[in-house]
């Protein structure tokens, strides 16, 4: 259990921080392997974040709690192995991708139980776009691919998610406090992702 979650999410901007600082091209011509170090580490690290204040329950509102993401999937055309996993472009069906919309909490799953992890990159190989993720248990039903974009929407709601007033029961099924509503001064149309504070 985290007992104050501010410190948490004030992590979360540093992360986001560290990914639109390293995911560039100076960054990348200066010293490519620490920036992908730091930029899969900042993926990693966030993912473990969020889940774990998505499990203390009263630190995030239901919006957090629901909050979904717009993805794609792709499926496997060979059984994924430890030894052909990183072959990305041969192991997946890339010409039938399908459009999906995922939980945030899945995608932490996902990255935290990851079998399958890698960056994509744009047309000039300068910056990372998007990260491919599947976890063990879906290694050989699909891969998802999630925008970088998308991902740090994410982490900037999360990290400013604050709840406000919550609504409990108890429940004697389980003999303890069920969280039947909670809120936050935030909705997902408030957030303008291109004017986002990070902490350096």
């Amino acid at each position: 259990m985290i007992n104050e979650s501010y410190p948490w999410k004030q992590d979360l901007l540093r992360r986001i921080a560290l990914i639109k600082k390293y995911n560039s091209v100076d960054m990348f011509q200066k010293n490519e392997e620490r920036a992908y170090t730091v930029l899969e580490k900042s993926i990693f690290y966030s993912a473990f974040i969020v889940r774990k204040l998505l499990d203390c329950k009263s630190k995030l509102s239901d919006a957090a709690d629901k909050y979904s993401i717009k993805m794609q999937k792709v499926k496997p055309i060979k059984k994924i192995t430890y030894l052909n996993s990183h072959k990305i472009d041969k192991n997946y069906n890339w010409e039938n991708k399908e459009n999906v919309i995922i939980s945030g909490r899945d995608i932490c799953n996902f990255l935290i139980h990851s079998y399958v992890f890698n960056f994509l990159w744009d047309e000039q190989f300068s910056i990372i776009t998007d990260f491919i993720v599947s976890s063990d248990f879906d290694k050989n039903k699909c891969l998802y691919c999630i925008t970088l974009d998308e991902w740090l929407k994410y982490l900037y709601f999360i990290a400013k998610d604050d709840v406000v007033g919550c609504k409990l029961m108890y429940d004697i099924n389980i003999n303890d406090y069920k969280f039947l509503k909670k809120d936050n001064k935030l909705t997902t149309d408030a957030i303008n992702f291109f004017d986002m504070e990070t902490i350096e």
